[in-house]
């Protein structure tokens, strides 16, 4: 397996861990960050990063950093920024990984954002998407479903603290999740082994509902879990989109046609966590 530089961006963010999977694998990382002297940043340092600051609104320092490096991971800025935002962040990626030609740009997008949904947040994604698709980048596009880890989210505190596992859609309805640790793990994969082809890849790991998961939380902690209903007037338009479109990955072909990858189901990933700091 080649060594490979890969510039990843926004690296002290939600995908911190994928520094530590690259090296444990033997690549060389540039850590962009718009603080490297931050803790987070130093604890990458520690970890064998070269820390680099990235800013996506300074696209000479980003080109700069993009001509060292062999590949490129990024993810938006949506939540962060806004969708306007990470449209016009997610271009200028597009375009220092052009003007430098990369070998390989992997966008970590979302799955839904082939086609315009209403939705802002997956519809920044499929602007960028359709940028990307418009140049001659070599590039992977990575789709994942929605995040088990979205559950730790601050909002969700209060109904874990009162015992009861908040969910983004009804109780009965099948929402296909991925663990971050699986989209980590298959964004390296696909950086290793996979040709930059323009593929655009749609993953999950499992599908559940909000019933079924509390189960299981309640059979791992030993205590009741209820389920915490989203409210009836939803306000959020990804969740109404969840409820009433969702993704639709085929788990099992997924599953089949990447083995090597270590897919969790709910269950595997809720047995990981540490639910006694967050059930009241």
């Amino acid at each position: 397996m080649a060594q490979l530089t890969v510039l990843v961006c926004g690296a002290t963010g939600r995908f911190a861990a994928l520094t530590d999977v690259l090296i444990g694998r033997g690549h060389r990382v540039l850590a962009g960050t718009r603080r490297p002297d931050s803790a987070a940043a130093q604890r990458l340092r520690t970890r064998g990063a070269r820390i680099v600051r990235v800013d996506f609104d300074d696209a000479v320092t980003l080109r700069c950093w993009a001509a060292r490096a062999d590949a490129i991971v990024a993810a938006g800025t949506a939540h962060a920024a806004g969708p306007a935002a990470d449209v016009r962040h997610g271009r200028t990626i597009v375009d220092a990984a052009a003007a430098t030609g990369l070998a390989h740009l992997i966008y970590v997008s979302v799955a839904g954002a082939e086609q315009r949904t209403g939705v802002p947040i997956l519809d920044s994604k499929h602007e960028v998407e359709q940028y990307l698709r418009g140049t001659d980048v070599p590039h992977t596009i990575v789709a994942p479903v929605y995040f088990m880890d979205n559950l730790w989210n601050p909002w969700n505190a209060a109904a874990l603290a009162a015992a009861r596992l908040p969910s983004p859609v009804s109780r009965s309805r099948p929402l296909q999740q991925v663990p971050i640790t699986d989209m980590l793990d298959f964004t390296a994969h696909v950086l290793q082994t996979a040709q930059p082809s323009g593929q655009r890849i749609e993953i999950a790991s499992d599908e559940v509902t909000a019933e079924h998961a509390a189960e299981v939380v309640s059979q791992l902690t030993g205590r009741p879990v209820a389920v915490a209903d989203p409210p009836a007037k939803q306000p959020n338009p990804l969740f109404t989109w969840l409820e009433h479109v969702g993704s639709t990955v085929s788990i099992p072909a997924l599953r089949q046609r990447y083995p090597d990858v270590g897919w969790h189901t709910f269950a595997d990933w809720a047995s990981t966590q540490d639910w006694r700091s967050h059930l009241g």
